[in-house]
């Protein structure tokens, strides 16, 4: 796994949206053309997470969190390390509940998923 896309993912994980969005979308410039809709997916679910947890929005945030899980489609069960499957579920379950409203402190946010071991 990229070190750049570890840190992004390690921010996110730590509930660092805004840093996990400024570094996933530094390396999406620099992306390979079949990385940058994955690497977009991060970005938006880092900017929609941020929406939620710092400025308590609700419904664009999950239309943004269901575009990211398109992007992700192609790149299941697991990319770069990411357990992008599991990753989906739980971000779609997340979202259903918020849109919903049965979710009044909508933290903790889900976790990105990562593989212990990356084979190639």
């Amino acid at each position: 796994m990229d070190s750049r896309l570890r840190e992004g993912i390690n921010l996110f994980n730590e509930g660092r949206f805004f840093e996990s969005h400024e570094v996933c979308e530094t390396l999406y410039r620099e992306a390979e053309e079949q990385d940058k809709p994955f690497l977009e997916g991060l970005v938006q679910l880092s900017a929609a997470c941020r929406m939620i947890a710092d400025f308590g929005e609700i419904k664009g945030p999950v239309k943004l969190i269901y575009q990211a899980l398109i992007r992700f489609e192609n790149y299941q069960p697991t990319y770069s390390g990411v357990k992008v499957a599991d990753l989906i579920t739980a971000m779609e379950s997340w979202a259903k509940e918020l849109e919903a409203g049965r979710i009044k402190d909508p933290k903790p946010i889900p976790r990105i998923p990562l593989r212990r071991f990356h084979f190639f």
